[in-house]
C-alpha cells in the first residue's frame, strides 16, 4: 500500500494533536501615535494573546504578563467568544478581569463591520481611556 503523498487539513484546522511549544518571544505591541488626531496619548495594537491557530503557538500567561509589565491599564477585544474558543483563549477576558485590566468587549465577526451605534460606543470608550491618559 502507497503512503498519501499529502495530507490536507482544512484551512480553519486549530487542532492541537501535534505538540508544539508555545513562542517564547514577547507578544509585540506596535505603538501607535494619535499625533494626528491632536491626542498626545499612543494606542497598542498587538496580536491576539495566547492565540493558538495553524503555526501561531502563543502562551496566553505569558503573553497577558507581557501586557501588564507594559503597563496596559484598558484592552479593547473585538473578538467573538466564539473565535477567542477558536483561538483557544476562551478564558482570556477573564483573565484579564484576574490581571486587573480593564476589559471593553466589543465583539465583531471576523470579516464583519460594526454597526453606526457599535461604533460610537467603541470611540467613546476609547476617547474616555485616553482622556485619563490610561495605557490602553
Amino acid at each position: 500500500m502507497k503512503p498519501p503523498s499529502s495530507i490536507q487539513t482544512s484551512e480553519f484546522d486549530s487542532s492541537d494533536e501535534e505538540p508544539i511549544e508555545d513562542e517564547q518571544t514577547p507578544i509585540h505591541i506596535s505603538w501607535l501615535s494619535l499625533s494626528r488626531v491632536n491626542c498626545s496619548q499612543f494606542l497598542g495594537l498587538c496580536a491576539l494573546p495566547g492565540c493558538k491557530f495553524k503555526d501561531v503557538r502563543r502562551n496566553v500567561q505569558k503573553d497577558t504578563e507581557e501586557l501588564k509589565s507594559c503597563g496596559i491599564q484598558d484592552i479593547f477585544v473585538f473578538c467573538t467568544r466564539g473565535e477567542l474558543s477558536k483561538y483557544r483563549v476562551p478564558n482570556l477576558l477573564d483573565l484579564y478581569q484576574q490581571c486587573g485590566i480593564i476589559t471593553h468587549h466589543h465583539p465583531i465577526a471576523d470579516g464583519g463591520t460594526p454597526d453606526i451605534a457599535s461604533c460610537c460606543e467603541i470611540m467613546e470608550e476609547l476617547t474616555t481611556c485616553l482622556k485619563n491618559y490610561r495605557k490602553t
